[in-house]
């Protein structure tokens, strides 16, 4: 029996859209820029997959007739979003044509056999943890900023995840910045007790989208090469990036001996204002001046001066230090406390930003290499 089946259009748009996110809108292969779709009984499911990342959903539906196609993703999300809200029915012919109606409107689209629609990955691991959806969304947009966003070090490009016991520790890095994120008891850790992975930091940015800022649960299972991830009726999963991950900590300095408390949000006007003057296409400093009780943060580029001061707290000797303006903003932007402690110890050396009032069970690093300042 050929498809056939009858949806309302929210249920339909509910199971498109998340798959819509893993499907290829450059391929040669036209199978990777479609959607799987797959009904058994009242069952429908719905894939996208782009050979590094697929999401596959769930919905029920009154299923006339079990099949599978492949419709391209564009198209057929455009097509059920401009549906007013009614029934809407699938029906493919033996032309591989399929009939969309609904209301007074009607579509015939062409579609590719399912056959042409590559192998999915076993969507089952050995290894298994579980987290809450909004803790995993927040820890992930906290973080993802510093993800290299070129391939000279492919490692860099993705996430590192690392578990020990109950503990979570996320990094991200590239050659100028860092981003580190720790949750103790943020894991119920299932299977095991250890285990560290990295994935693709373009396949935690899509996931994290998928995510509510709810109690939801996520499952997260772990095959030799991929990552699922299951929450509600969605199974999002990923290629993992094979190799060893570079030992961040090292990279964080332990000798610093200037401590500077300052309030985030005026940090981030500051900044932002001294932007104002800068050139993304050239590379100009942003100074830093800590001097007393006074930050001062200035900028001369073509276009002009820029002199901006904020009050801060300060321990330690006055020091003048340069800054990329958008990988220092990044960061200030993931802080999440009224209050954060500014760490340095020299004009060369990076800065480590931390909050001022650390919290019990959850951590957050912030790490921005200098820039060097003329004359």
């Amino acid at each position: 029996m050929a498809l056939r089946f009858t949806s309302d259009r929210k249920t339909l748009l509910s199971a498109i859209m998340p798959a819509l996110a893993a499907s290829s809108n450059k391929s040669t292969l036209p199978a990777l820029e479609g959607l799987l779709f797959e009904l058994c009984g009242s069952e429908l499911s719905i894939c996208g997959y782009d050979l590094e990342k697929g999401v596959k959903t769930q919905c029920t539906v009154m299923g006339e007739g079990d099949g599978a196609v492949i419709l391209n993703a564009q198209k057929i999300s455009a097509i059920i979003r401009n549906f007013p809200d009614c029934d809407i029915c699938f029906e493919i012919n033996d032309k591989n044509t399929v009939t969309i109606s609904g209301g007074m409107s009607e579509f015939s689209v062409h579609a590719l056999s399912a056959d042409a629609f590559p192998n999915l990955p076993e969507l089952s691991g050995d290894k298994s943890f579980r987290i809450n959806a909004g803790l995993l969304k927040e820890i992930i947009s906290s973080t993802y900023f510093a993800v290299a966003q070129t391939d000279a070090r492919p490692i860099l490009t993705g996430e590192y995840f690392e578990i020990k016991d109950d503990r979570l520790t996320v990094v991200a890095l590239d050659n100028h910045r860092m981003a580190l994120r720790e949750e103790t008891k943020a894991v119920a850790a299932g299977s095991l007790s250890e285990i560290s992975f990295i994935v693709p930091g373009k396949s935690v940015y899509e996931f994290s989208k998928l995510l509510s800022d709810s109690e939801e649960t996520v499952i997260v299972e772990l095959t030799g090469k991929h990552i699922i991830m299951k929450v509600g009726s969605t199974v999002f999963f990923s290629r993992l990036i094979e190799g060893e991950f570079f030992d961040y900590r090292k990279a964080i300095p332990t000798q610093n001996k200037i401590f500077v408390k300052v309030d985030t949000g005026l940090f981030i006007d500051s900044v932002e204002r001294a932007s104002l003057l800068i050139d993304d296409k050239l590379i100009t400093p942003l100074k830093c001046s800590f001097s007393g009780g006074n930050l001062n943060v200035s900028c001369s580029t073509q276009y002009g001066r820029v002199n901006d001061n904020i009050p801060v707290s300060k321990e330690g000797d006055d020091i003048e230090i340069g800054f990329n303006n958008r990988y220092l903003l990044d960061a200030l932007r993931a802080c999440k406390d009224e209050l954060i402690l500014a760490s340095l110890s020299s004009p060369l050396m990076s800065m480590v930003i931390t909050p001022a009032v650390e919290k019990e069970g959850s951590r957050y690093l912030y790490l921005v290499l200098p820039m060097r300042l003329n004359g």
